[in-house]
């Protein structure tokens, strides 16, 4: 099941990868080369109503600056390390292998497309921040779902009280949004950021969980066991 998901999301963000790519329909955005003669009505209209509505509303830029800063390497790195340990310590050996593996490789996958797709970052006369590395997928979206999200199923999982993990979800979910609201990424960008991380993710759980179910056949179980 796990696999299937991860091949049904990855597919659907190679899609959008694809229209941006292909300056298409809804999605035609600026690329690295400059901006073009026009901008896809779905993005730009959707993040244009986001930065309007925060400029009326200022209060909102500390709060997106928060979720900037909890999606940063500078604390998801030490935090992954320190749950993966954590998790390997108390014998929580394939859950910690999980987060591992989606906290790295999640990364690498984000960056892997930002070089390709190489897409420009909106440009506002009146900016809250202005960054100069490529939009496409949104980074702090991916690592929402591959950081905050995945801790939040671990959480779920194995704690007694559920609060924590949907508080980390939410957390890891809403953390796309925020960017559009800083005013540093499309809504499609968001949007492929949630896809190619849940493709992700989706597809390291189906590989522990097949290494866990090849370990349990190769082990000799007491039935098994000569007498």
């Amino acid at each position: 099941m796990l696999a299937v998901l991860a091949l049904l999301l990855a597919v659907s963000a190679a899609t959008l990868a694809r229209l941006v790519l292909a300056d298409g329909p809804g999605f035609g955005v600026p690329l690295s080369a400059g901006p073009p003669a026009s901008i896809g009505a779905d993005d730009l209209r959707l993040a244009t109503a986001a930065h309007t509505f925060v400029v009326a509303n200022t209060w909102v830029v500390p709060v997106t600056r928060i979720f900037a800063v909890a999606g940063s390497w500078v604390v998801l790195v030490p935090v992954t390390i320190g749950v993966v340990v954590t998790l390997y310590r108390q014998g929580y050996r394939y859950w910690a292998l999980w987060v591992g593996l989606c906290g790295m490789g999640g990364w690498m996958v984000s960056e892997s497309v930002k070089n390709l797709v190489d897409r420009q970052r909106p440009v506002w006369p009146d900016p809250f921040e202005v960054l100069a590395s490529p939009s496409f997928p949104s980074g702090h979206s991916m690592a929402g779902i591959y950081g905050y999200v995945v801790f939040g199923i671990v959480a779920l999982t194995l704690l007694d009280r559920h609060w924590p993990g949907i508080l980390l979800i939410t957390f890891g979910l809403l953390m796309g949004p925020s960017r559009v609201l800083l005013g540093v990424h499309w809504p499609s960008d968001v949007l492929a950021g949630w896809l190619f991380a849940g493709a992700w993710i989706s597809a390291c759980g189906a590989a522990v969980l097949f290494v866990r179910g090849s370990r349990r056949e190769r082990t000799p179980q007491p039935a098994d066991t000569a007498p």
